[in-house]
């Protein structure tokens, strides 16, 4: 009797778990691929149990689901949201240069210090825009064939070939008569291979093309101290340039705003804005801060920033 009852009670609980789980996907618009990405699991043994035919330990799945949603409720009661994406000054400017980039089928450069928002512009804008591609370049992904698969890849490029000659075909079919924007964030990886690879494809598709990274990637399109004729014939495609060097105070303002900081607490935002990784930081250390105030039933002011700034940098504000 006592096994009857105790199977009734897992059968219940993992109904409640089922029913947990499609309120999460219904409402929230998370996915049941992305749930069994985070909480551990195949997805075909979520999408079993969640259909009552998985014929494995359901127990287990059950476990996994639990903790999975406890993490979840965790975090939305623990990590307040930040304000939604700011359309601060210098994500006007860097969109002005996409966007001409686009129309102009042209070449803009965009480059300066980390932190200052580049990143977040771009996906914002890939976001937002049809045809508009917008790829990562890492110290693994910076040679030509590598750089060129990560665009097939974005391009949705189905069993893309993996030689350079083969890809740089199947990428120029993909993007001739698309009139669109080709976007690579930290182009400071890329050699003048690549960079030369990349300019021929522009001319050849019609498209625009954004480099953007950090200073290096100026320096890397003038040849830096060579000035060779070869980096002159790819510095001399380059439509519009645009140098961000630190972070605008208008930018800091926006900010500080966008969370509700009275003239104490911008004040002291944009002393951090000052320091090393400008907004970059300014984003952890609010966020933060909010869990204080959050913990402490207070409204978010100077004294949870200061907290914050100890906690993550070890050093006072």
């Amino acid at each position: 009797m006592s096994n009857i009852i105790e199977l009734t009670q897992a059968q219940t609980a993992q109904a409640d778990i089922r029913a947990a789980i499609r309120n999460v996907v219904n409402n929230d618009g998370m996915t049941y691929s992305n749930i069994a990405r985070e909480s551990g699991l195949s997805g075909t043994a979520l999408s079993q149990f969640m259909n009552e035919s998985y014929r494995g330990d359901n127990e287990s799945v059950a476990s996994k689901l639990v903790l999975w949603l406890e993490n979840r409720a965790r975090r939305a009661n623990e990590m307040p949201e930040a304000p939604d994406f700011v359309q601060t000054k210098t994500v006007k400017q860097i969109w002005s240069a996409l966007q001409y980039a686009q129309l102009a089928q042209c070449i803009s450069v965009i480059y300066g210090s980390p932190g200052v928002g580049k990143t977040k512009s771009l996906q914002q804008f890939a976001n937002e825009r049809p045809n508009v591609w917008l790829i990562t370049v890492s110290p693994s992904r910076a040679s030509l064939s590598e750089c060129l698969y990560e665009l097939a890849l974005e391009l949705g490029i189905g069993d893309a070939p993996r030689r350079a000659g083969q890809l740089g075909r199947a990428v120029r079919r993909k993007l001739r008569g698309t009139s669109g924007l080709l976007v690579i964030d930290e182009a400071d990886h890329l050699d003048y291979p690549v960079l030369e690879e990349l300019r021929i494809l522009q001319e050849d598709t019609g498209i625009g093309l954004a480099l953007v990274g950090n200073h290096q990637v100026y320096s890397k399109l003038t040849g830096g101290n060579s000035r060779n004729v070869d980096f002159a014939r790819l510095f001399s495609r380059i439509a519009k340039k645009v140098a961000i060097l630190k972070t605008k105070k208008e930018d800091v303002q926006a900010i500080s705003a966008a969370w509700g900081l009275g003239q104490q607490e911008r004040a002291l935002v944009q002393q951090l804005a000052e320091r090393p990784g400008a907004l970059r930081t300014v984003s952890h250390t609010l966020r933060l801060a909010a869990m204080f105030a959050t913990g402490a039933n207070e409204a978010l002011n100077e004294k949870h920033i200061r907290a914050a700034v100890k906690d993550l940098e070890g050093t006072a504000l």
